[in-house]
């Protein structure tokens, strides 16, 4: 009965002893090496020739928002019908991560790709991507959609034909924007867009940003600039109530300088008018006093956005240099060739050192 270890005749001194022969053959293949190597490196230089530029446009920068202890300022703002507790509660629309998907928001791409691309105001963002990237004359040769303007319309708001390219637009960008925390200890925020279009990118990235910024601070400020816009604007009508009630009054007492003291009835105008003046005078100044407060709690709650990182032409690409690529083209050829040659070497190998049935 033959030994399981007899089975098959082969061992490692054995590989050992087949290596000189498998590097003679190897060498032996030394012109389809140069030609592999030559044809990897033509393959290199032609992806490098064909691939389509990609430029990135990059913007970082840091949300924070103003947070304080109202400690006793809360309680003198209750005399005057004020709630600071809104000011360190804050809203949480915005928290945690809830920003970084509002900046990826089909809104928010609809408003930066309707906003003008230049200053004639003759193109829109999405005009720009639309005719660089080759969707233009592809719509112009389908019958059912021709020519596309969307700088013909003023607004968010377009015909439903308009509407629908728009909307495939945006999912082809939302699906190349990317918007994420480098460090998630940290609040830097990067958004970050690739395309074919280097003035395109900037523009996108840049216009994104501001109406991401602008909406966030609107959001964030919109209950208290509303109670300081009315507050305002009480404390302006007032002004002109007590400056026509001190006009009144001061014409109700020139009567008074010659008067009979006997006639007592022909003081009480004089009086009316002064003690308006002083109710309307006492009303103006607590008025005051709320739009100051109002004005302060406003500050307090408005965030701070620092722009830390700007986009500058010109922008990073993806271009793989024309050498470069021919030597990793190259370098891929020669190892894949390599490693096929192995195979098939140890393919052989193997197969001659089977058990003969």
């Amino acid at each position: 009965m033959q030994k399981p270890t007899e089975l098959y005749d082969i061992s490692f001194g054995v590989f050992l002893q087949k290596l000189p022969s498998f590097g003679n053959y190897l060498l032996s293949k030394w012109r389809k090496f140069l030609l592999v190597i030559f044809a990897g490196a033509l393959i290199g230089v032609l992806y490098s020739w064909i691939k389509p530029v990609q430029y990135t446009a990059r913007i970082s920068f840091v949300a924070e928002e103003n947070k304080f202890n109202a400690g006793g300022l809360a309680s003198l703002a209750g005399q005057f019908g004020l709630d600071l507790s809104a000011v360190s509660g804050g809203g949480t629309f915005f928290a945690g991560d809830n920003l970084l998907l509002f900046l990826k928001s089909e809104g928010l791409i609809r408003e930066a790709l309707l906003s003008d691309f230049n200053i004639g105001k003759s193109k829109k963002l999405a005009d720009q991507f639309a005719f660089t990237h080759g969707y233009y004359s592809k719509w112009l040769k389908e019958k059912e959609i021709g020519e596309i303007n969307f700088s013909k319309y003023s607004g968010l708001q377009l015909p439903r034909k308009e509407d629908s390219l728009l909307q495939c637009i945006i999912t082809i960008i939302g699906k190349k924007l990317e918007v994420n925390k480098p460090d998630r200890k940290a609040s830097f925020i990067e958004v970050k867009f690739s395309s074919s279009d280097e003035i395109f990118s900037k523009t996108f990235v840049e216009r994104l940003v501001q109406a991401g910024v602008d909406r966030y601070i609107e959001t964030k400020t919109k209950p208290k600039a509303d109670n300081v816009a009315i507050l305002q604007k009480r404390a302006d009508s007032l002004v002109i109530i007590l400056d026509n009630t001190t006009s009144a009054a001061a014409t109700a007492q020139q009567p008074l300088v010659d008067l009979n003291p006997a006639l007592r009835s022909a003081a009480v105008p004089a009086e009316i008018r002064a003690r308006n003046k002083m109710m309307i005078s006492t009303i103006y100044a607590e008025v005051i006093k709320n739009l100051e407060l109002a004005k302060f709690v406003l500050q307090q709650d408005t965030p701070v956005i620092q722009i830390v990182d700007y986009c500058h032409l010109p922008l990073e690409d993806n271009q793989l240099g024309k050498i470069k690529a021919a030597i990793l083209g190259a370098f891929i050829s020669f190892l894949f060739f390599l490693v096929s040659l192995t195979f098939f070497c140890s393919w052989r190998f193997l197969l001659s050192h089977m058990p003969k049935v």
